[in-house]
């Protein structure tokens, strides 16, 4: 065989092997399962931050808001210092709870849940007192630039649900009882003056 029939073979193994590897990644992200996909969408901060917080969230509920707030404020204070993850909390007393968290993890599953939840907490006050909160929901939806068809076949996708009661069963099963329920480094704290006082010892103490 020529050198020149060895080397093409060779150049055409290694794009081949490239292809093939492109191949897998592009197909792995396809097929990821979209709640999968979804649960990293509900998580901001750098991933090497001291303090790590999971919050157990209800959408309607009021504290949430505020905690929520004072989060982002937190955040943007000392950046790279926290870590925060979402998971659905939808109260029983709260009789929009389950639809905003649809909404919320249909927002996920299209890459926009921060927006979405942002916006959504922003205007709490006002949707929560609403009987219909569709035309609220389906605003603050355009406004993020969210695929209105994907939304509609999403908010009927039966995983969703299925999605969201796992998490509030895993907030059940660590004793969640009340949002919001945070979990800063492993330890729960109930409450934003809780959570305020936690965040603060755990800065101090990374500061010195």
């Amino acid at each position: 065989m020529r050198k020149s029939s060895k080397l093409n073979l060779t150049l055409g193994i290694i794009v081949f092997g490239v292809l093939v590897i492109a191949g897998v990644k592009y197909l792995g992200k396809v097929l990821m399962p979209s709640h999968v996909a979804s649960a990293a969408m509900r998580v901001k901060g750098s991933p090497d931050a001291p303090i790590r917080v999971t919050e157990f969230i209800d959408l309607e509920c009021p504290a949430c808001a505020q905690g929520a707030k004072y989060l982002a404020q937190f955040m943007a204070d000392h950046p790279g210092s926290v870590r925060l993850e979402l998971k659905y909390f939808p109260l029983k007393m709260h009789r929009h709870g389950l639809e905003v968290a649809r909404y919320a993890e249909c927002a996920a599953r299209q890459g926009k849940f921060w927006p979405f939840h942002d916006l959504l907490l922003e205007r709490q006050a006002n949707w929560s007192r609403l009987m219909d909160t569709a035309p609220a929901f389906a605003l603050i939806s355009g406004e993020v630039g969210l695929d209105p068809q994907r939304l509609k076949a999403c908010l009927k996708d039966a995983s969703v649900d299925a999605f969201i009661t796992q998490n509030r069963l895993e907030g059940e099963n660590r004793g969640v009882k009340s949002t919001p329920t945070y979990y800063v480094n492993g330890k729960m704290v109930v409450g934003i003056n809780s959570l305020q006082s936690e965040l603060t010892q755990l800065l101090n103490a990374s500061q010195k």
